[in-house]
């Protein structure tokens, strides 16, 4: 039984071995025909694949947009000719990266993207602004995917890039021009309304309509203007309204009545509009509104004021006259005739010639010019008159008035008024007088003034009084004045005062105190008792000075003068010095020129005996230019001899001295006159202006006259020279140190400065005129 099993398994087997076999040669049939079949497919894929290939490849190069494909760097594989364009970068020519292209301020931006991008695998919507390869500035819009390989891996991206630069430009100019329409229509001075035909309520109210009307923007969605118009302009706003939906008209202008939220009634004038589509019907209309209330009002005060004006010129107490522009009498009022004595009644005057009535007016005053040349100026220039006061020849004053009356630029008559004011004439002259009587008065009283009773009780103070103690006047009422200001160590001082004024004696003196900031103050006081009209003593009145600031500045110009006649010393002793220093050499070497040009003067040639002859010429320059230093620097420092001194005798030494050449002659007036001053200075004076003439002399024949002038309170002097004249600009300037008019060789420029030193000391003053090319005349005056 063993081997009976056995060899029946074992045929099993077999059996199954061989049905094995047969169904993998069955199945490796089928694969082999299913293997042919892929293969087949695979290559139709791959035809299909290249086609559409192709075919896409066609589509990408000749897509409108840019299109471009880059890898996940960003450095671009592939792009079409529409992105070659608008990027100005192209991959067949040099390779470039996107991500490089774009904006600083984007990069962090475009970066965040990029990463969503690859983070779920497209992006849309995403804006940048980017720089072509010529450096333009472009925003961009992109749409973009990432590209898979076989295995699901990203590799590379894709997207769209679109130019909206112009797009946004449009945008923000839209915008802005929106914005710039609005703050035109917030802002405007009149109101302005925009609905449509056919709804109910306004689709735009300004800023100014709804200050107007009382009512928001809100509130006029749905309010329309008719709805608040009032009830007696509804009838005729609703008929003007049927034109213009109608198109008869195409706008209307009329005043009309609104009531506000508040329930006033607001006068406007409204201007409407029509707005049509482009197939002519009205869609729009558009409402201007100007708030005229006040003008209205205006007018209806006018008329009424018309009417009462001419109730009140005829019973005025001045007398009026009203002439159109023709000169014929308008208006006239009794007063007027009675103030002329005319028996004429007012109505008959009415169209009468002005000019008749003014020929026999004019004789009852006697100034009759003044009377004529004011009725000619209306004429002539349609002047006002204000308050021209005319004498009367029976003593009588009036005070007339003259008002043109000026519409649309056009003159339309005069009015005349003339006020009667003998008595207030009068009246007001007595009242000057007392009036600059007291006006002297209150002129001085910029001082505190205080009045207390005889315990020292302030009684009152005035303002200028309260500011300088620091209390308000009613803070120092009932106050003692002596406990509330004086410092102890001047008590018992005022204590004796007080004693003296008991005994009707006024006294001034200067004392410390105190003010209510605690600080310390010098005050000035006046102090003089108070009687009542029954001549008893009440009190003491003072007049208080606060001179604080005057002790300290006297302080400062104590020392500033100590300090002044220090340094004063100073420089007059370093001028000396430094001139005894400078005049030394300057000898020497003056001397030593000399003794050159004489030692060898066979021997030196033309041309440098000339320039050993200049450096002495300018070695004697800078001589006398110490020289008038060190007179400028010593003229304040130097004790001034006042004496009697002849002027005459001045002229001559400075003749007889300084070198005048033949052409120029010096003429001097027989009267100059015999002065105090220093017989010295007043040689430098004027032998420094008279030297200076000479030197600039450019004539042919030279002309100097010295002249005298007597003066309540100077003696002034003038010498004239016929020389080239002085320029304005110079005219201030020569008297500045080192400061002249052209290149003279004579001159150091300090002469004029000397001049007007000492003229100061003498609290004079120097002047010129001057004329180019006929001469100047330098004028000084000397303090008697």
């Amino acid at each position: 039984m063993e081997t009976s099993y056995t060899t029946s398994n074992f045929e099993k087997e077999k059996l199954e071995h061989k049905k094995t076999k047969e169904l993998l040669e069955q199945k490796t049939k089928e694969f082999i025909k299913v293997t042919s079949k892929l293969k087949s497919s695979n290559l139709k894929l791959q035809e299909l694949l290249h086609q559409k290939t192709s075919e896409l490849e066609g589509v990408f190069s000749n897509i409108v947009d840019a299109y471009i494909m880059m890898d996940l760097s960003g450095n671009v594989i592939k792009m079409n000719n529409a992105a070659v364009e608008m990027l100005e970068y192209d991959i067949n020519k040099a390779p470039f990266n996107l991500l490089k292209i774009v904006k600083e301020e984007y990069v962090e931006y475009t970066n965040k993207a990029f990463d969503e991008l690859r983070t779920i695998g497209f992006y849309k919507n995403f804006q940048a602004f980017i720089k072509t390869k010529n450096n333009k500035e472009k925003l961009v819009h992109v749409n973009s995917s990432l590209i898979y390989n076989d295995e699901g891996v990203p590799f590379a991206a894709q997207g769209i890039i679109r130019d909206i630069t112009k797009e946004h430009n449009d945008k923000d100019l839209i915008e802005e021009q929106k914005e710039q329409l609005d703050i035109i229509v917030n802002h405007s001075s009149i109101g302005i309304a925009l609905s449509r035909i056919d709804g109910k309520g306004l689709l735009l109210a300004n800023k100014y309509l709804c200050e107007v009307s009382g009512y928001t923007p809100e509130e006029f969605k749905n309010v329309i203007l008719q709805d608040i118009m009032h009830k007696d302009d509804v009838k005729e706003s609703n008929r003007l309204k049927e034109k213009l939906y109608k198109g008869i008209i195409d706008s209307y202008n009329l005043d009309r009545r609104f009531i506000k939220k508040n329930g006033e009634i607001v006068w406007t004038k409204t201007s409407v509009t029509a707005v049509k589509s482009n197939n002519g019907y009205v869609k729009y209309h558009v409402t201007t509104i100007e708030d005229i209330t006040k003008e209205k009002e205006a007018n209806l005060k006018l008329i009424e004021y018309q009417n009462r004006l001419k109730t009140l010129v005829r019973n005025l107490k001045s007398g009026i006259l009203l002439e159109d522009e023709f000169g014929k009498i308008k208006i006239v009022n009794k007063k007027f005739c009675d103030m002329f004595n005319t028996t004429v009644k007012p109505c008959n005057l009415i169209d009468r010639d002005v000019s008749v009535f003014n020929d026999n007016a004019k004789l009852a005053f006697v100034n009759v010019d003044q009377f004529e040349r004011k009725n000619a100026w209306k004429i002539e220039r349609d002047e006002q008159l204000y308050k021209e006061e005319l004498e009367l020849v029976d003593g009588r004053m009036f005070e007339r008035n003259g008002t043109p009356i000026i519409q649309d630029g056009e003159y339309r008559g005069y009015l005349w008024s003339y006020y009667d004011t003998t008595l207030n004439k009068r009246f007001k002259d007595s009242l000057e007088a007392q009036k600059e009587k007291y006006s002297r008065i209150i002129a001085n009283m910029n001082l505190g003034l205080l009045e207390v009773d005889n315990n020292d009780a302030i009684l009152f103070a005035n303002q200028r009084f309260s500011e300088i103690s620091g209390y308000s006047r009613s803070e120092l009422i009932g106050l003692n004045a002596s406990d509330l200001f004086l410092l102890e160590e001047n008590k018992d001082s005022f204590i004796k005062r007080n004693k003296l004024r008991n005994q009707g004696i006024s006294d001034s003196y200067e004392v410390r105190v105190k003010t209510k900031s605690g600080e310390i103050r010098h005050w000035l006081i006046s102090g003089a008792p108070n009687y009542n009209d029954d001549n008893e003593l009440i009190g003491s009145i003072g007049i208080h000075s606060d001179i604080t600031e005057q002790k300290k500045l006297e302080s400062q110009k104590e020392q500033l003068v100590i300090n002044l006649e220090n340094q004063n010393q100073k420089l007059n002793d370093y001028a000396h010095v430094v001139s005894h220093d400078l005049k030394s050499p300057l000898r020497g070497i003056s001397a030593l020129l000399s003794w050159t040009k004489e030692d060898f003067e066979d021997k030196l040639g033309e041309e440098s005996l000339f320039n050993l002859n200049l450096m002495e010429d300018k070695v004697e320059k800078m001589d006398k230019l110490i020289g008038d230093i060190l007179n400028y620097s010593s003229i304040e420092n130097e004790v001034i001899n006042v004496e009697p001194v002849d002027v005459n005798q001045v002229i001559d030494r400075i003749v007889s001295t300084i070198f005048i050449p033949d052409h120029i002659k010096v003429k001097v007036t027989p009267k100059l006159p015999i002065i105090d001053a220093d017989f010295t200075r007043l040689q430098q004076l004027f032998q420094n202006i008279m030297s200076n003439a000479i030197n600039y002399i450019d004539k042919d024949k030279g002309l100097v006259e010295v002249n005298y002038k007597n003066d309540n309170e100077y003696h002034v002097f003038s010498i004239k020279d016929n020389g080239p004249g002085i320029p304005e600009e110079y005219h201030t300037k020569i008297f500045k140190m080192f400061k002249t008019v052209g290149d003279h060789d004579q001159s150091t420029g300090i002469g004029l400065s000397i001049v007007k030193k000492i003229i100061q000391l003498y609290k004079g003053k120097v002047w010129l005129e001057s004329v180019i090319g006929e001469g100047t005349t330098f004028y000084f005056s000397l303090k008697k």
